[in-house]
């Protein structure tokens, strides 16, 4: 008679890593890349906020550090522009509730939790689920990338 862990062992449906936790169907792992990303787009957002702080409390002086990595068209000697600030404080809202807090609320916990709550093993659609969180993450690299653009961001 063999064991669960010999029959666990010898499992001929072995997932790969990347079929496991990169293009899973299972709602926890989907739940758990939801968060990452959520966190990720929330910090990012956070730093959007920074620098427009560092505008405020010392207008006109150049940023240190990282103030010549925005471009002359942006931050010409370090200093930020207006339009730039602008364009933060779009990008920073927009990212912050589109990318960071309503995936957080409703993807992280309507992914992991409610399937256990009501005792299913899936979600009704777990390809279609699979897909919707690549299309956000898409989505906001999309949004990302803006900043890279002629013009600067919306």
């Amino acid at each position: 008679m063999s064991s669960a862990h010999d029959q666990a062992h010898h499992d001929p449906h072995h997932q790969s890593f990347i079929s496991k936790y990169i293009f899973s169907t299972d709602h926890k792992v989907i739940g758990i890349q939801y968060l990452f990303m959520s966190l990720f787009f929330l910090f990012f957002g956070f730093c959007l906020m920074l620098l427009m702080r560092w505008q405020i409390a010392y207008p006109g002086h150049p940023l240190p550090i990282i103030g010549n990595l925005f471009g002359a068209d942006s931050m010409p000697g370090g200093v930020m522009l207006p339009e730039f600030y602008n364009q933060l404080g779009a990008m920073h809202g927009t990212i912050m509730v589109f990318l960071g807090v309503v995936p957080l609320g409703f993807a992280v916990f309507g992914n992991y939790l409610i399937p256990l709550q009501i005792g299913a093993k899936d979600m009704a659609f777990p390809r279609l689920n699979m897909f919707s969180y690549w299309s956000f993450f898409v989505g906001g690299l999309l949004m990302l990338s803006s900043f890279f653009l002629p013009g600067g961001p919306g």
